[in-house]
This record gives C-alpha cells, sequence and structure tokens, in this order.
C-alpha cells in the first residue's frame, strides 16, 4: 500500500472521529444545560431525601391522611377554575422562586426575598407544608428573624418527639441523666448538691441499672423540670467555652440528645412561660455554637424560637432574639448578654450601641422598668426586688375622626389641629418631671427643664400612664431614635455571705470586668465605628469605668475600639468613692458577714479611688461625656421602714460632665416615670446628638475631602448598577414584582 493511499485511509478515520466528537460533545452539552436548567427550577436536595438513610420530616401527624385536610384541599382544587387557578400557580411559583433566592441569591437579593416571602399572607396550609419541607436550616433561620413571617413556614418537631411528649414518661429523669454526665465530665459543687437535694437516692441508682429511683414528692414534676433545666444552665454557663472542640460539657450534652428533650419540654408545657425561659436559658449557651444549627433545625426548635420571639413577655422574646442572632452568624452574644433591641433581622446600619449595666441585686429585666407603685415599697435585705406589677389598663375612648380620602388633605387637617392645640397652650408651660434640686457644672447640650412640644408632651406622659414597661429603654427609646441597639448586661451579685451562692461566682469589680470584654468584643460594640453609650446603675457604673480603664490601656484592636468609640457614660448614683453603708462596724459585719460585692465598696477605698482617678485621665484623653444622677431621699428597708441612703451626693458625683441630685431615692434613681422625666430626656438628648453626628457628612473639613467623598460615593453606585444588570438573571422580573405587589398587604 503506497503512502497516499495510507493518508487517503488515515483521514477518513480522522474524519469519522470528528463527526462522531463532535456529536457526542453537542449531545452533552445539551444534556447539561438541560440538567442545570431543571436544577434552577426543582431543588435537587428535595429528590435526594429519599436516598437519606436519616429520619426525615413529614407533614401529617398520623402516616394516613387526615379526611378534613384531603376534603379541603379538593374543595379548594374543585373553585380554582380559569383565570384563578392560573392566577394561584403564578403566586406558587413566585414563592419557590423567592425561596430559590433566599438559598443562592447575594445578600441585597436574599433580603429582598425574604421580606416579600414573609409578607405572603393568606396561604393554604399544604403550601406553608411545601415550603416547610423544601426549606434548608440557613433559610428557616433568616426567616425566623423577619417580622411578620407565617409560623407555618417552620417544621414542627419530628413525630417521635410529640409522640414522646405524649406518653407518661418522666422528662424529670432525663434531665437527671443529663446532669450526671455533665457532672462526670466537669465535676462541680452545685451540682452535686442539687442532686443530693432532689435526687436522693442517684448514687444507688447509678449502681443498680434496672433500679428506678421514685421522684421527689415535695416538688411537682413541672418544676424539678425547670429546675433540672436551671442545674444544667449553671453548669454550662460556668465551663463555657467559644470553641465546640473545647466545649466538652456541651458536647456531652448533645449527643446525649440535649436538643430533643428540650423540644419535648416545651411542647409537654405548652404557653408557660416559666418552663419556656427554662428552656431559651439553655438555648442561648448552646446557640453560642452555630454549628449546631442543624441539630436546632432538625428537632423543629427553630420554629418554637420564632414563636417565642413575639411574646409579650421581654425575657422570652429577647433570650429567643439572641438564639436565632447566634446560629445566623450574625453576631455572637454570650451568656449574660441579652439583645432588647431590635429583636428583628435589619439591613439598617446601627446608628448606636447602647448598653445597660445594673448594680447590686438587680437585673436587665429588674433595673430599668418603669417606676411604678411598688418601687416606693421598703425592701428586704434578702428577697430580691422584682419587677411583678399591678397595671391598670386605661379605657381609651376612640372617638370617631373624620377622615378624608385624599391623604394631603388629611395631613393639612391634622397640622391645623395641632397648630391650634400648640395656640390653646402658648401661655402654659409643661414643665417635666424629677426636675433636680441641685445641679453643677453647665450642661454640654442645650436641655431645659420644660417640653418643647406641649401637646406632644401631654400625649406621651398619658400614654406611658397607661402603658406599662418592664424596660423603657427598649420600649420607649427606638420611638424617638431611630437605628439603634440596645444591649442588657446581666451578672450575678449578692450581698451576703448568709446567702446560698456558687463558690465559682465570687469575683470583684477587675474581674467582672474581664469577664464582660471578651462578650463585647463578640458582640461586635464599637465595631465599625459605631458610636457606643453607657447607661449604669450603682455598682455597674463601676465595671464600667473599669472596662474602659482596660480598653483604653489595652493593646488589642476590637477592644482599643470600644474605648475610642465611647461617646457617653450616664451613671446613676454610682459610688465613685465608696458608700458608708459598706463600711459597717465590726461588731455589725460579723453579724450581717457582707459579701465581696458589698466589701469591695467601702468608702474611700484604695482600689475604687485609683480607678476614679485613672477614669478621670482617660475619659479627659478620649473628651468622654458624662452626665452623674444622684439621689436625694433616703430608702425603705425591711418592714420597719428604716430610711438609709446607701450612697451619698459626693461619691455619686463624678468630679466632671453635668450633675444632677434628683428628689427620688436609690431604687428609682434609673426608673422614669414617663417620658417627660428629665431621666429620659437626658438620655434621648444625648443619644440624639450621638446619633445626628454619626449621620453628618464624613468627610467635610475640606473642599478636596467633599469632592472624594462624591466621587467615592459616585463609583459605588455605578459599581451597584453594573452588578445589578449582571444579576438580572438571578434577580426579580418586573412581571414578578407586579405579583409581589399583588399578593401581598
Amino acid at each position: 500500500m503506497s503512502v497516499q493511499e495510507k493518508l487517503k485511509a488515515l483521514l477518513k478515520y480522522l474524519k469519522i472521529v470528528a463527526i462522531t466528537g463532535s456529536s457526542a460533545f453537542c449531545v452533552y452539552y445539551n444534556i447539561r444545560q438541560t440538567c442545570k436548567t431543571i436544577n434552577n427550577i426543582v431543588n435537587p436536595k428535595v429528590i435526594d431525601r429519599e436516598n437519606k438513610r436519616e429520619a426525615a420530616y413529614i407533614y401529617v401527624d398520623d402516616p394516613s391522611y387526615n379526611r378534613t385536610f384531603q376534603v379541603e384541599y379538593d374543595k379548594a382544587t374543585r373553585q380554582s377554575v380559569g383565570l384563578a387557578r392560573i392566577w394561584k400557580s403564578l403566586k406558587h411559583s413566585l414563592a419557590w422562586r423567592l425561596l430559590w433566592l433566599c438559598r443562592h441569591g447575594n445578600k441585597d437579593q436574599r433580603n429582598i426575598a425574604l421580606e416579600q416571602l414573609a409578607s405572603f399572607k393568606n396561604n393554604k396550609v399544604w403550601d406553608c407544608c411545601k415550603l416547610a419541607q423544601a426549606m434548608d436550616e440557613n433559610t428557616a433561620v433568616l426567616l425566623a428573624r423577619t417580622r411578620g413571617v407565617d409560623l407555618r413556614y417552620f417544621l414542627p418537631p419530628p413525630i417521635h418527639i410529640r409522640r414522646a411528649a405524649l406518653s407518661n414518661e418522666l422528662v424529670s429523669f432525663k434531665l437527671r441523666d443529663l446532669i450526671l454526665a455533665v457532672q462526670n465530665v466537669n465535676p462541680h459543687c452545685c451540682i452535686e448538691h442539687f442532686l443530693s437535694k432532689y435526687f436522693a437516692n442517684v448514687q444507688e441508682a447509678a449502681m443498680e441499672s434496672d433500679s428506678i429511683p421514685s421522684k421527689p414528692d415535695n416538688i411537682c414534676e413541672r418544676d424539678l423540670c425547670i429546675s433540672c433545666m436551671d442545674a444544667i444552665y449553671h453548669h454550662v454557663t460556668l465551663f463555657n467555652c467559644k470553641q465546640y472542640d473545647e466545649d466538652h460539657s456541651i458536647k456531652k450534652l448533645i449527643n446525649m440528645g440535649l436538643l430533643p428533650i428540650l423540644a419535648e419540654t416545651m411542647l409537654r408545657n405548652r404557653n408557660d412561660p416559666d418552663c419556656d425561659l427554662a428552656v431559651l436559658k439553655v438555648l442561648t449557651v448552646l446557640s453560642v455554637h452555630c454549628n449546631l444549627l442543624l441539630d436546632f433545625f432538625k428537632n423543629g426548635l427553630i420554629g418554637e424560637l420564632a414563636r417565642l420571639i413575639r411574646s409579650k413577655d421581654i425575657r422570652l422574646s429577647s433570650s429567643a432574639a439572641v438564639c436565632l442572632a447566634n446560629l445566623s452568624g450574625e453576631y455572637c452574644y454570650r451568656p449574660g448578654l441579652y439583645l432588647l433591641h431590635p429583636l428583628y433581622r435589619t439591613t439598617s446600619a446601627t446608628a448606636c450601641d447602647t448598653l445597660l449595666v445594673h448594680g447590686l441585686r438587680g437585673g436587665v429585666f429588674v433595673t430599668w422598668r418603669q417606676r411604678d407603685k411598688k418601687c416606693a415599697e421598703p425592701i428586704g435585705l434578702i428577697e430580691v426586688t422584682i419587677s411583678d406589677f399591678d397595671c391598670e389598663t386605661c379605657e381609651i375612648v376612640q372617638t370617631p375622626e373624620k377622615k378624608y380620602l385624599d391623604p394631603d388633605m388629611q395631613q393639612v387637617v391634622e397640622d391645623l389641629i395641632e397648630i391650634g392645640d400648640e395656640a390653646l397652650l402658648s401661655d402654659i408651660e409643661v414643665v417635666l418631671h424629677d426636675i433636680p434640686i441641685k445641679a453643677l457644672r453647665e450642661p454640654q447640650s442645650s436641655n431645659k427643664f420644660t417640653a418643647n412640644h406641649k401637646r406632644l408632651a401631654l400625649n406621651q406622659e398619658e400614654e406611658d400612664k397607661c402603658n406599662y414597661t418592664v424596660c423603657w429603654p427598649k420600649d420607649w427609646l427606638p420611638k424617638d431614635v431611630s437605628n439603634l441597639r440596645i444591649l442588657g448586661v446581666n451578672y450575678w451579685t449578692s450581698l451576703s455571705e448568709w446567702l446560698e451562692r456558687c463558690p465559682l461566682q465570687t469575683a470583684d469589680i477587675a474581674t467582672r470586668a474581664s469577664e464582660l470584654v471578651p462578650a463585647l468584643i463578640d458582640a461586635g460594640v464599637g465595631n465599625k465605628g459605631t458610636p457606643v453609650v453607657w447607661l449604669a446603675h450603682s455598682m455597674g457604673g463601676l465595671i464600667v469605668k473599669q472596662v474602659l480603664v482596660e480598653a483604653s490601656q489595652s493593646n488589642q484592636q476590637l477592644l482599643k475600639k470600644i474605648a475610642d468609640n465611647t461617646k457617653a457614660v450616664l451613671f446613676f448614683s454610682t459610688p465613685h468613692k465608696g458608700s458608708s453603708m459598706a463600711t459597717m462596724p465590726r461588731a455589725a459585719a460579723a453579724v450581717l458577714w457582707p459579701s465581696n460585692d458589698v466589701r469591695q465598696l467601702q468608702q474611700d477605698s484604695p482600689v475604687l479611688l485609683n480607678l476614679h482617678k485613672a477614669f478621670i485621665e482617660f475619659a479627659d484623653a478620649y473628651s468622654w461625656e458624662t452626665i452623674s444622677f444622684a439621689e436625694a431621699m433616703p430608702t425603705l428597708i425591711t418592714a420597719f421602714k428604716v430610711p438609709v441612703h446607701f450612697v451619698e451626693s459626693f461619691s455619686a458625683d463624678l468630679g466632671r460632665g453635668e450633675f444632677y441630685q434628683l428628689p427620688l431615692d436609690h431604687l428609682c434613681i434609673c426608673k422614669p416615670a414617663t417620658r417627660q422625666s428629665i431621666l429620659y430626656t437626658t438620655v434621648l438628648d444625648v443619644l440624639q446628638r450621638v446619633s445626628n453626628k454619626q449621620e453628618e457628612l464624613p468627610y467635610s473639613n475640606t473642599v478636596i475631602d467633599l469632592l472624594w467623598w462624591i466621587f467615592k460615593t459616585k463609583v459605588k453606585e455605578i459599581l451597584e448598577t453594573i452588578d445589578e444588570n449582571h444579576q438580572t438573571n438571578d434577580g426579580l422580573r418586573w412581571t414578578e414584582t407586579v405579583l409581589l405587589n399583588t399578593f401581598n398587604d
């Protein structure tokens, strides 16, 4: 065979290979594009659920379909004919597309999709069940933090947990086994005391596996479960670690099934605030480890948190908000730090971080409540002043108002009414409450002791008298200052060593401040240039001073930002130079046996004086605004109503900044009765000035800085426009936008 014939045969083979390869490539390319298109429309993970070995969720409580559910579905199907069926199918496809954007879209698209998905109303049960079944854990926790979301979007606890909640098995013994296991990991005397008190024969039961100890007769099952959960919370709080691999107690509890037991407990005690609070306290510690999100989701706890964040009880809503914020990974709120506002997810930048620090025998949900009648009652030496109150809701008689179809006309009429009322009150001065009897140093603000808007002040006063609040910074400040983040600091205190306490909870001011610092850093306080304002009552002011001194002296960048961004500190009867009550005679000290918290507040203590001197130096260096309030009236203690001045005015005076001595006692010095109190108006004035400075133009010193700021803003807008055009296929089309406006309220 010649060379020419060999080349012809080779060319023939090459043609066949080229035609076959190109055909195969075309077929492969079309199949791949088809699969990619299908994956964009249908979630492949839903189809893969059948291949999983683990337990999956189901919609119904029983393997057989509910007859009522089926009849309702058939009735709705028969009624959906013609245009209505097409309209509902469009809504259904739009909801699924929004769910897809929640999982795969960028940050802006995800925020829009979450808001629109949460605003869907009048959904059928089966539509919510389908969306809940297809939803992943990351979308679920973000949707739970969105205001107004339908709770049917979240799966309930699995059926084996719901069946266990209907059984007669005692949950207290399950919790007891968990306590025993965690005690073996990290032994602690408090847990040993608890077990010996409520489970006296637990040691014998541990040796005899077949015997079941009898439940204590002096306590009911519900109260015993709450006590067990409090014991678990106490233990995991003491031995809590930020890294999950190092937190051996929590790892042991999770492996033994703590989350299913907590879900079962909430189902057994439905709508029980005390039980829900005990469960939430444990969940707040567990949520620090955001890698447990999938475990929360599988046990149906995301839906329970979405339910509790709507609670009117501030303890439940704040704890649920902390859990969801930790699980979403936005911030990390350690135990003892409560998120008071905003409870829900927000896209606005924080204008100011406001921190509340209580004093001795106080608490986040006790110290910062509105002044009520119980504040005037004498207090004891042992019991803690509680926040229970008897508030009679005012009966507001609503008079029919004439409404106009034209909103501009309605606004004009309202403005005329307001102008008329202000004219009637022109000759009257509305004086604020709690006028100081003594004031030192000229104030930096233009705050006055009379209301500027008289009609608004009178209306607010009547509204505050009718609507009692257990935390006035949470309920009042966001109404007057936007984009605030309010955090409450909670820590354990004691007055006497005669009282039961944990030996590991004895700490001085410096130790408490060092424990608070990492919690503030993890929460992002002062980060991104956000200004910080502190509100501190009594001993809490000393802790704040210690934190700021450590932050000023630190070389750590994140800790240094707290000192750099602190703008103001407000002290409510803080003993800067100590208290004479803590300096008691030796005979009285032998009887009362004051705790370490009281002993460190002795008058003219060298530790307090050195701290005071260091704080004054850093306050002048960083130009912190300081305002001090002092008590002028004695506090009645014991049933004999013994008048006692806890903090004298000379000790409450910081020596710099504004100083006011008010006609209030030690307990009421941080509790305004209404928004027309000097206490509230002073705090509001500081926050408004700090927030307004934050919103000002960042570069306004020179013309060059101004032009540079305008140039950067324009470039940012152009880049965002290009990004939106690039993401057109993943965004919302104009038709879908019309449908969103149609199906929303």
